[in-house]
């Protein structure tokens, strides 16, 4: 969480205004019920304000804190395919001088690791997502270590992944953690592992999603992924049209030359 001296103000003048008309409700009520009139009104809305007090407050606090960047990061990394304008504002955002709080959240740290990943950046994806097991409590820092496997998978680093990926998973794991350990099994292990066939498998099921809707990110990967898939199956033929999507679908991210660079590798075996 990147809490500014800004947002810390507004969310305290916030929370206060609800405190002072709670205030108001509940005095003007005594006064009135003191001149024997009906003050009931006045008394629920004072009771109503004071409850709210702390509500408010934590909610502005994950708002301004936490909300606000995610929101960001999901639309220029998952949706508007810029992951190098999120990094700077990242960057910027925790380099401020202003800062209240200075505590990334994992969902941040993730987004940050995903961004660097579609630049082609293995060592910027990797310190962001050991920076999350760094920061994860220790209820969630299973679900870091695994996030963390994924990315070691997808890159080939095997026995670190196969390592750190054992070790996760001797841990209670937690609805969550159970489906990213079935998703690691069936995508980035299993094509490191060179199950090609299970692979193939899951991203097909992933691209034929409905609900969640799939942002342009996750469908940009997963036909890169099956581009990849059917050359390593030397299936040409099917693969091309995967990669042409990626060619025309990668935004400003690293994916488009690595597309185009595969179609130039298999075009003359496709012919």
């Amino acid at each position: 969480m990147f809490l500014t001296k800004k947002s810390f103000w507004k969310i305290a003048i916030i929370t206060f205004c609800y405190f002072a008309v709670g205030t108001f409700g509940i005095t003007t009520g005594a006064l009135l019920t003191a001149l024997d009139a009906d003050a009931t009104a006045l008394f629920v809305l004072g009771a109503f304000c004071y409850a709210f007090c702390p509500i408010v407050f934590l909610w502005g606090r994950y708002a301004e804190g936490k909300g606000k960047q995610i929101n960001l990061g999901n639309k220029l990394v998952r949706n508007e395919l810029k992951p190098r304008a999120f990094i700077e504002e990242y960057k910027k955002l925790k380099d401020a001088t202003d800062l209240v709080t200075k505590k990334p959240s994992l969902e941040l740290l993730q987004l940050v690791a995903i961004a660097y990943d579609s630049l082609d950046d293995q060592a910027g994806a990797l310190d962001a997502v050991e920076e999350m097991i760094r920061v994860a409590s220790e209820k969630r820092k299973t679900f870091a270590k695994l996030i963390k496997c994924s990315f070691l998978f997808s890159y080939g680093m095997i026995d670190e992944a196969e390592a750190l990926f054992t070790e996760a998973r001797t841990s209670k794991l937690d609805f969550i953690c159970q489906a990213v350990t079935d998703a690691i099994l069936k995508s980035d292990r299993a094509m490191a592992m060179g199950d090609y066939k299970a692979a193939e498998a899951q991203m097909l099921k992933g691209l034929s999603q409905r609900v969640p809707k799939l942002d342009n990110l996750s469908k940009l990967v997963l036909h890169y992924k099956l581009g990849e898939i059917y050359e390593k199956l030397e299936s040409f033929e099917t693969a091309i049209p995967y990669y042409t999507y990626c060619v025309d679908h990668s935004g400003e991210t690293a994916i488009k030359g690595a597309a185009s660079a595969a179609l130039q590798r298999i075009a003359p075996s496709y012919q």
